[in-house]
């Protein structure tokens, strides 16, 4: 009996970029694609479990920032990824000079 094989790419891994640098467009395109490239995921295995578009995903991927957040979201969740919000102002309880606002002339 013959087995037929069928025959697909084969997903080549990319390296997950440095999360520690300021967040951007192409950071987060870059951790999705290492996670997905990790994962040996197709980009159509991905877009069919999601029902995106290829296009949408290869959108995702390459950072274009006119995809709706609510399906990069999606991704996201579905490569287990996730977002961290953090504010870039001093904590109230932090004054760095000791000197308040108040104070200044």
């Amino acid at each position: 009996m013959l087995v037929k094989q069928t025959l697909g790419r084969v997903v080549k891994s990319t390296n997950m970029p440095d999360l520690t640098k300021s967040f951007s467009p192409e950071q987060l395109a870059k951790a999705i694609t290492a996670k997905r490239t990790g994962m040996k995921l197709t980009l159509v295995n991905v877009s069919a479990a999601l029902s995106l578009s290829k296009p949408t995903l290869i959108k995702i991927e390459k950072g274009d920032t006119s995809v709706k957040l609510v399906n990069i979201l999606k991704v996201m969740e579905y490569l287990g990824l996730s977002f961290s919000i953090v504010s870039d102002e001093l904590t109230p309880n932090s004054n760095t000079t000791g000197v308040s606002d108040e104070e200044w002339y």
